[in-house]
């Protein structure tokens, strides 16, 4: 879910320093407790089966512990970094509520901008169409930085659960080895996109994988009744999307997963496709890319014997087409970059 502007009013940077501090208090116990008990946990005057039997229960104390610190460094480092980025984002909210008050705007939690302004009387239709517009310019420059502002915020809201360390959080580590984790910097150039931009964005990507895959994509459909992100109608050949996960990033892993299921069904095609011997195999674009014909068998009975998520939830999450198609987004939200998203959107114009 989209963080607000109505959010985003009630940040506050000190206490990430706050945070980060009492980590690093926390830490410096911690280092010197693993320091200690690497030292001398197991007198240095032990000897036999027990004494080698307790230098690795050590040893795995000390790597436990080791580990633990570094997850506490992640998240301290995650917490300094954020603590600037989020003064920023203070004085720019700041500068938003004063400047529409001076000039007589209301600016709503949901980011939305409203005149409170009694219009004057005017001398002319030029006078009244001149005061209009530069209403509508002013109100504009509230709203873009309204929109600067939710950007920066996403961009610390993602840096921030990335530094969340793995074990600390059951939902975000299913999150992060299955559907991946957009990059703050991705989060917050998603962030600054419109509807009508990241919907661009999104066909463009759909387009150049149809190529890359040679699959038939006839039709993207946006649809805002379907409960989840998407889905690939192999009988349409169509990519189905909803619309309103538009804002979310994670919308991208979506994609590459929906565009993978098309080509585990095209791979399977290719693989019963028959030819002559001098016929060049069509199979062979998928093997090239790491495709084995066993995985496609696998992906052919899969297909036969399809789990629907209505019916059984765990038995369609992890068939094997799933699973593959998961990954596949995962490795894809995981890397994408900004410059990737504008390249994208340049090359869908």
């Amino acid at each position: 879910m989209a963080i607000t502007f109505g959010q985003v009013k009630t940040w506050k940077a000190a206490p990430l320093g706050d945070a980060g501090d009492g980590l690093k208090a926390d830490l410096r116990k911690l280092e010197t407790s693993r320091d200690e008990l690497e030292a001398n946990g197991v007198p240095k005057s032990w000897t036999g089966v027990a004494a080698d039997a307790a230098r690795g229960q050590r040893d795995s104390l000390v790597a436990r512990l080791s580990s633990h610190i570094q997850g506490k460094q992640q998240m301290q480092k995650a917490l300094y970094t954020a603590e600037p980025e989020v003064e920023a984002i203070e004085r720019l909210v700041d500068g938003i509520q004063d400047r529409a008050k001076t000039h007589e705007f209301t600016v709503g939690d949901d980011g939305s901008v409203t005149s409170t302004a009694t219009p004057p009387t005017f001398r002319s239709r030029f006078e009244a169409e001149e005061w209009g517009n530069s209403r509508q310019t002013i109100a504009q420059e509230i709203a873009d930085d309204i929109t600067d502002a939710l950007a920066k915020a996403a961009g610390v809201d993602a840096a921030l659960t990335q530094g969340i360390p793995d074990g600390t959080d059951d939902g975000l580590d299913d999150t992060r080895e299955q559907r991946g984790l957009a990059s703050p910097e991705t989060a917050e150039r998603w962030a600054q996109l419109t509807d009508y931009e990241r919907k661009a964005i999104i066909d463009q990507k759909i387009e150049e994988l149809a190529e890359e895959y040679g699959v038939d994509v006839e039709d993207i459909i946006w649809d805002d009744t379907i409960s989840g992100n998407g889905s690939w109608s192999e009988s349409e050949k169509a990519v189905r999307l909803n619309p309103d996960r538009l804002d979310d990033p994670d919308l991208l892993h979506t994609v590459a997963h929906e565009m993978r299921h098309a080509r585990q069904n095209e791979a399977v095609d290719d693989m019963n496709d028959w030819q002559f011997p001098w016929e060049d195999d069509p199979f062979d674009m998928h093997e090239e890319d790491g495709i084995t014909e066993d995985q496609a068998e696998e992906w052919e009975e899969n297909f036969d014997d399809y789990k629907s998520p209505d019916k059984d939830f765990d038995a369609y999450y992890n068939q094997p087409v799933e699973a593959d198609a998961r990954n596949t987004g995962r490795d894809y939200l995981d890397n994408v970059t900004p410059d990737e998203l504008d390249r994208l959107l340049e090359e869908s114009r």
